[in-house]
């Protein structure tokens, strides 16, 4: 055997030696690796063997793992066919699994687009429900209406905000229009104050004048009792 493998220790022969007038002649043995691996080895002798023989005991040694050569003898020093050898020293490996196809990931979804909400183009507080009687100072209703429209505007600016301030005819004409000022006031500061933008402000107090509705019943004066806000 050559000098490059070093035997560890012979074992008793694999297989018994096979001969016949016709068939090949060939010996099988197992050897230690430096390295502690497991190898073979086959001689195959004789005048009658096919190229293939040494290469075939070693296939039936190896059963259904693959051949793997480690150093192997040609008659008469003949590289020209791997094949044809006379003494094949072998590890019978695990042939290699065919490799895994790789699956392509799905293509991220896109981000939905947000749409932002348009805010309202003219809202109206009551001021029974957004002001206290004969007050200016805003309720909580309706500081949480004026919180939405700024929520709403998501730092637009605006090219005009006019707000006019209505009362019903209760009262004297002079007392109606200041509250009508004081309430439409209120409403702008709010609104400043909490970051809606526009180029210009136009607070206006219109009194009992410009009404929505009849100011003989109950429910017509609490309609003309209000705010309205307009954006532009």
């Amino acid at each position: 055997m050559s000098a490059k493998i070093l035997l560890v220790a012979f074992a008793t022969a694999l297989l018994a030696a096979c001969s016949t007038a016709q068939a090949p002649h060939w010996n099988a043995y197992r050897v230690g690796m430096p390295n502690g691996q497991q190898a073979f080895r086959v001689d195959c002798h004789g005048l009658f063997e096919g190229q293939n023989a040494c290469f075939s005991q070693a296939s039936e040694i190896c059963g259904k793992k693959q051949v793997q050569p480690i150093e192997q003898v040609s008659p008469l020093g003949d590289d020209q066919n791997p094949r044809d050898v006379r003494v094949l020293t072998f590890q019978c490996a695990t042939p290699p699994q065919p490799a895994q196809p790789v699956v392509a990931k799905p293509a991220p979804a896109p981000a939905p687009v947000v749409v932002p909400v348009a805010p309202p183009k003219r809202i109206t507080l009551d001021s029974d429900a957004n002001f206290d009687t004969d007050k200016s100072t805003l309720k909580p209703d309706a500081r949480e209406k004026l919180d939405v429209l700024v929520e709403a505007a998501n730092g637009t600016v605006f090219r005009a905000i006019t707000i006019n301030g209505y009362t019903d005819s209760t009262g004297s004409v002079d007392h109606n229009q200041d509250l009508s000022e004081r309430r439409a006031q209120a409403v702008a500061k709010y609104l400043r104050d909490h970051g809606l933008k526009a180029e210009k402000f136009n607070v206006h107090g219109y009194g009992e004048s410009s009404p929505v509705a009849s100011n003989a019943t109950i429910e017509g004066r609490a309609k003309n009792r209000r705010v309205d806000i307009t954006l532009e």
